[in-house]
């Protein structure tokens, strides 16, 4: 299974980090595809200054770290 995550980064603004909120995926297909509906979701939201840089990434949920849970 696989989590989406896309990073940006705009005009004026640091590096931007967006979890996907409707993963996972079982194909790795499957989660880029997300991926890139989620960077063409920034460029046309019109919310953030010009996007310069984006990143889709896909993170094995074997491998995910949960927040606030210890290891």
């Amino acid at each position: 299974m696989w989590y989406s995550v896309v990073i940006f980064t705009a005009m004026g603004l640091p590096m931007v980090q967006i979890d996907d909120q409707r993963g996972p995926y079982s194909h790795l297909p499957q989660c880029y595809q997300r991926g890139s509906v989620m960077i063409n979701d920034v460029i046309t939201s019109g919310k953030f200054p010009p996007v310069i840089h984006a990143q889709a990434l896909c993170i094995d949920s074997e491998k995910k770290e949960v927040p606030g849970k210890d290891a």
